[in-house]
């Protein structure tokens, strides 16, 4: 049950009780207010408990919509029938302003911001602290990842977008490098799409855009891209599969969805491999801790298959000390030391003690790596599917 009209959809998503609001309600002409008016009045006669109006997809409001929306508020609360939750997106700058000041129309009138805290680790990722780690994670895995994304079906003329691309480095790579017709880029993190659409305008890069968005519910049309990228990213999220979902809508039917996880197991080191091994264990858990999960890698292939997604294809990434730089791979150890032992340390309230244990292991990574004969390896795990 839907209705729509010029750039505008409004639809009703019974399992949930919820009534969304995609596109914007800009100019809209007076047949058109009073459908959506007799839409959400038949509805509410309908319902029993909650009734939801989730705007998280709603570019813009027009007065003349907001006034409809004003006005059915006010006549729920009158008939005290429904419990109304109004639910808005951080990314969307109008909404929270707006739709805060909803409530104080009449009882039962509730309001959320869905994304303002949707992944536990949301407060540490999205900081502008960091970028760095994201890019010396760029810089050793760009070499190597460069012909995985040509062999997973990456190639010139195509539309391509990264979601939760963060600081856009390998998305300003792609567009450099690998040539697409188009790539869009989307992160939640405010600090890291200004930096990308910097570099963007720095480095003169024209078939690049990025956006602030929220990738559980993506302001990009069904089955617009051919080949859609997220990277070291699902692993953060307690409910991946609301990201997933999106990412598969958004993907035209014989294109294909890329996926990168780490895999904590598949650090190694020698010497100091017990040490190596023991710091790892360690952060995994603390990982689980505050909502990641460190072990996706593997999981990946399940992952795309539990998408119906075909001609599955896997590759390992394989970071070490034969194949790269020494002293980037230590850099990148060192910012993941201070993330974990400071960064999320803080968060969880660990001791100084538990700090100072990861941090020793860390610091035995780095004399392995810093060590002329010594070998460390940190592989990641790259998988792709067709939508059929």
């Amino acid at each position: 049950m839907s209705i729509s009209g010029e750039r505008y959809t409004i639809s009703y998503d019974p399992l949930d009780q919820q009534v969304n609001f995609e596109g914007s309600l800009r100019a809209v002409n007076q047949a058109d207010l009073d459908a959506i008016r007799e839409y959400l009045g038949e509805l509410h006669q309908r319902l029993e408990g909650t009734m939801r109006l989730n705007f998280r997809k709603l570019r813009y409001l027009s007065s003349a919509g907001l006034r409809i929306i004003i006005d059915f508020l006010k006549e729920a609360s009158r008939a005290r029938k429904l419990d109304i939750q109004l639910i808005g997106s951080k990314v969307v700058t109008w909404e929270e302003k707006t739709l805060s000041n909803l409530p104080a129309l009449g009882e039962g009138i509730g309001f959320q911001v869905f994304d303002r805290n949707f992944y536990e680790s949301q407060g540490i990722i999205e900081d502008a602290q960091f970028i760095p780690l994201l890019r010396n994670q760029t810089r050793l895995l760009w070499p190597l990842e460069r012909e995985v994304l040509v062999r997973h079906g990456l190639r010139e003329g195509l539309r391509v977008a990264d979601i939760c691309c963060g600081c856009g480095d390998v998305a300003l790579l792609i567009a450099r490098d690998l040539k697409p017709g188009f790539i869009v880029g989307v992160d939640h993190s405010l600090p890291a799409i200004e930096y990308a659409s910097r570099l963007a305008k720095e480095f003169k890069v024209r078939n690049a855009d990025f956006r602030l968005g929220d990738a559980t519910a993506l302001m990009l049309e069904d089955e617009r891209f051919d080949f859609v990228l997220c990277r070291l990213s699902i692993q953060i999220f307690s409910r991946p599969e609301l990201i997933l979902k999106e990412l598969a809508r958004i993907l035209k039917p014989g294109g294909r969805l890329y996926l990168i996880g780490e895999d904590y197991d598949l650090i190694v080191g020698y010497p100091n491999d017990e040490d190596i091994r023991a710091v790892y264990d360690a952060a995994g858990k603390y990982g689980r801790d505050i909502g990641m999960d460190l072990y996706n890698g593997k999981k990946l292939y399940s992952i795309l298959n539990g998408l119906r997604l075909g001609n599955i294809r896997l590759d390992y990434l394989n970071v070490d000390t034969v194949n790269s730089d020494r002293q980037i791979f230590a850099e990148m150890i060192r910012s993941w030391r201070h993330f974990s032992a400071q960064t999320i340390g803080r968060e969880l309230g660990l001791s100084g003690e538990a700090k100072g244990r990861l941090e020793g292991g860390y610091d035995a990574h780095l004399r392995t790596i810093q060590h002329p004969f010594g070998y460390s390896k940190w592989t990641v795990v790259a998988a792709s599917g067709e939508k059929r």
